[in-house]
């Protein structure tokens, strides 16, 4: 089967973010919040003024469907299905499969990364301060509902759904992150035909987010800006997320870690930066060198300026040389186009063995539904990718062979 693939996407409803926790983190940052978010062109607080407020509404016309109901969404506009006469574009998906890149595939990989949003769970200073309730379990239930959903509404449908448990094995601890690990993850299996066959079994799934199918994830997502430190200073804290990579290395489950200076975040931006950091992995990748990760937006950072505005990514590019595990996904990067070109004069400059090692471990990502914050539509941020000035082959590696190794590889 010939796949093409989104690694870094979202299907989550609005239930499922923890509002009030961003909202208090902004309020009580002053300046260092308000220039975090503002400071940041077309990022997440200026986007609402953009348009007369088009990109918020489209967002939210978006999100408010159900995952179901989202998935299929995606399918309808890789279909062409909300183009107009005045959109110049057409759809890539089609009865008999997906024409894209002046070939023919069969089908679209999607995974949707889960959060762990109620890990760090605390009160506000509002009338009802008690912290809401954010459990993984809920989290699991609405993921594997909306495949399930998708499944049986289109069961001849192009999309193939392997979605990521998002955990903070630090808030955690040591005894609920293994127990997380073991329901979740067990009888998992790295295999293309094994991830198939899981995603074909979803429609099976009786809903009961404690009994979940067999393979029912393929990996795990982290997220400092909500608190998780990838290397922890307490004992019990760093002996849990220890836990977590050594499950993961063991086993070869791949992890997708947040990587850039935004982001949703809850916690103050300092703390955030520091967490975020990917020289932190120097310290992890050491102790477990045969992970699978992929870094997020590949490091970008939208605060910085000059030379420091790459120090992220040249990091993560460093790691990639000395690590075979080490991958980095452009998820909202391509939200601007003009970021293609900027890939392309980065990949230019990098010397030839450090670039075919870059070129090998790059990812296509969209980060939808955040990118509606900048992009008009998933098919436009399909399209503009295929339309950038990349040469062929990396489109192609990027979108297909790249991250079929990062999700099945050996």
């Amino acid at each position: 089967m010939r796949m093409l693939f989104d690694i870094h996407c979202h299907t989550m409803s609005l239930a499922r973010p923890a509002i009030g926790r961003f909202v208090d983190a902004f309020m009580q940052g002053g300046l260092e919040s308000i220039y975090s978010q503002v400071a940041a062109p077309g990022y997440l607080l200026p986007s609402l003024a953009l348009k007369g407020g088009e990109p918020i509404r489209n967002l939210l016309a978006a999100v408010e469907n159900d995952p179901a109901d989202l998935i299929a969404l995606l399918e309808d506009d890789l279909s062409g299905a909300f183009t107009a006469e005045h959109v110049p574009r057409k759809g890539i998906l089609g009865m008999s499969g997906i024409s894209f890149l002046d070939d023919d595939w069969d089908t679209w990989l999607i995974c949707p990364l889960m959060m762990d949003f109620g890990a760090r769970a605390t009160g506000g200073p509002s009338y009802y301060s008690a912290p809401p309730r954010k459990s993984i379990e809920e989290a699991v239930r609405e993921t594997l509902a909306g495949i399930r959903g998708y499944r049986r509404m289109r069961p001849d449908g192009r999309i193939v759904v392997r979605p990521f448990l998002g955990i903070d094995p630090g808030a955690r601890g040591a005894a609920e992150t293994e127990r997380l690990l073991t329901r979740y993850f067990t009888g998992y299996a790295r295999r293309s035909a094994s991830q198939l066959s899981a995603f074909k079994a979803a429609g099976r799934w009786r809903g009961d987010p404690e009994r979940p199918q067999r393979g029912s994830f393929a990996g795990i997502k982290l997220y400092p800006p909500l608190g998780f430190d990838p290397w922890p200073e307490g004992r019990a804290e760093l002996d849990a997320t220890k836990l977590l990579y050594r499950f993961c290395q063991k086993r070869r489950i791949p992890l997708v870690v947040h990587c850039d200076d935004q982001g949703y975040r809850t916690i103050p931006f300092q703390e955030s930066a520091r967490f975020t950091e990917p020289s932190r992995w120097g310290t992890i990748l050491k102790a477990f060198p045969d992970l699978v990760v992929d870094f997020a937006h590949f490091g970008e950072r939208y605060l910085a300026h000059g030379k420091a505005r790459d120090e992220w990514t040249d990091t993560i590019i460093s790691l990639m040389r000395r690590y075979p595990g080490v991958h980095a996904d452009v998820a909202f990067n391509g939200s601007d186009p003009a970021y293609w070109k900027r890939l392309q004069h980065l990949l230019g400059n990098l010397d030839g063995p450090t670039a075919d090692t870059v070129r090998e471990r790059l990812l296509f990502g969209t980060d939808f539904v955040i990118s509606l914050m900048k992009a008009r539509s998933y098919l436009d941020y399909v399209l503009d990718f295929a339309e950038s000035p990349l040469e062929p082959g990396l489109k192609r590696a990027m979108i297909s062979e790249n991250p079929a190794r990062f999700l099945f590889g050996g």
